[in-house]
């Protein structure tokens, strides 16, 4: 049986009013999109050391207090959630833009679809972590 793959996605909050998100221009079913920062998990790398990796080489800055609230089993792999809290500068590394975006606003703008209930429970304080199985279709 082949290993199943595994990610990691961030949400960091500025002032419990603003999310940092990335633009995504790959793969093609999340093009123009916004997203959580993350991406595929290395080798022997925790999801943990995985995350502070994909958010420095994404958004250029190096955050340590990532805490996993939620694993979510989807049909070819494992995706680890993770939630931080903090105002820092983001510079966008790569060829997809990083940048601040009121929560409030996030109804309006091309978000994954399930980003509408993650970051909702990335948000709650009585969540301490949440495994899913989630299976959707990716059209």
């Amino acid at each position: 049986m082949p290993q199943r793959k595994r990610w990691v996605c961030g949400f960091l909050f500025r002032n419990n009013e603003e999310v940092a998100l990335v633009k995504k221009t790959h793969p093609s079913w999340q093009a123009g999109k916004l997203n959580g920062v993350g991406g595929g998990i290395d080798g022997k790398e925790s999801p943990l050391q995985a995350m502070q990796r994909e958010f420095l080489e994404e958004a250029g800055v190096k955050v340590d207090d990532w805490k996993e609230f939620a694993l979510l089993k989807v049909q070819d792999g494992d995706v680890h959630f993770f939630v931080a809290h903090g105002d820092y500068p983001l510079k966008s590394v790569t060829d997809e833009k990083v940048e601040w975006y009121k929560i409030s606003d996030l109804k309006n703008l091309p978000i994954i679809r399930n980003l509408k209930w993650l970051i909702v429970l990335a948000f709650d304080p009585d969540v301490k972590y949440a495994e899913i199985d989630y299976f959707q279709s990716r059209d």
